[in-house]
């Protein structure tokens, strides 16, 4: 191997090596890190084999098979009813917004995924399978999380992550994609900066790919943006993405 060689191929795995470094890095520093080696405040306690970052959402094994949201669905119990759509008239009812869009009767898996936690009634600690090498435990039992101990439900607290059930005050969830409604661009539209996403239609999620779920927004693996958007919202940049006002 020559000189120049050498250092190509030096150089490479110097490039390989930092990028999977900046990957694994991403959810690491982020308050969705719920193992005992997470930086915030509502993670899993201490004494436990817990160092697994993925296993509080995702399993490789043995996970959920009642639940399509997302991949390996590691969680629990979880509620899927009882939720107030925006514009609805109460729960388990379909809303319509004013530009005259209805959202779902209920709330789509993709978006339930999210409010598995941020519901404020589903337990954060409730896996199908706890971490470490045979941590197998029955489906909606609960893990030791922090002060909360094994076999009680640690839900969010109050506060702005506690979406809760009433999502009439919060943006329409499980809502089709009109293009024109409410100044709405085409999903052609290309995005600069954003996470994940490259025109509109890389946002939009469910089956015929048309919804505007939790996800669109938010990116839950990564710490680029405040709040997991996937565009910083300086200027109402993330808002006018969509929306041509």
């Amino acid at each position: 191997m020559n000189a120049i060689t050498k250092f190509r191929t030096l150089s490479f795995m110097f490039l390989t090596a930092g990028a999977f470094t900046f990957l694994n890095a991403g959810i690491t520093t982020t308050l969705h890190n719920l193992s005992a080696t997470g930086t915030g405040t509502i993670k899993a306690d201490a004494t436990e084999m817990n160092d697994e970052l993925c296993s509080y959402c995702h399993t490789p094994h043995g996970a959920s098979s009642s639940f399509a949201g997302a991949p390996l669905w590691n969680k629990g119990t979880m509620t899927t009813t009882g939720f107030t759509m925006y514009g609805a008239a109460g729960v388990d009812l379909a809303g319509s917004t004013i530009a005259g869009t209805n959202t779902d009767q209920y709330v789509n898996s993709q978006s339930l995924a999210c409010l598995s936690c941020h519901d404020g009634v589903s337990g954060i600690n409730s896996i199908v399978n706890a971490p470490g090498s045979g941590g197998y435990v029955a489906a909606g039992a609960y893990v030791d999380f922090g002060a909360t101990a094994a076999g009680t439900a640690k839900t969010m607290p109050a506060g702005i992550t506690q979406i809760g059930k009433d999502l009439s005050n919060d943006h329409p969830v499980s809502i089709t994609y009109t293009v024109g409604a409410a100044s709405l661009v085409a999903t052609t539209t290309a995005l600069t900066g954003w996470v994940g996403a490259s025109t509109v239609a890389d946002l939009l999620r469910g089956a015929a790919s048309n919804k505007v779920e939790c996800g669109s927004c938010h990116d839950p693996h990564t710490s680029d943006n405040a709040t997991f958007l996937r565009k910083a919202n300086t200027g109402s940049a993330l808002c006018l993405g969509c929306h041509n006002k």
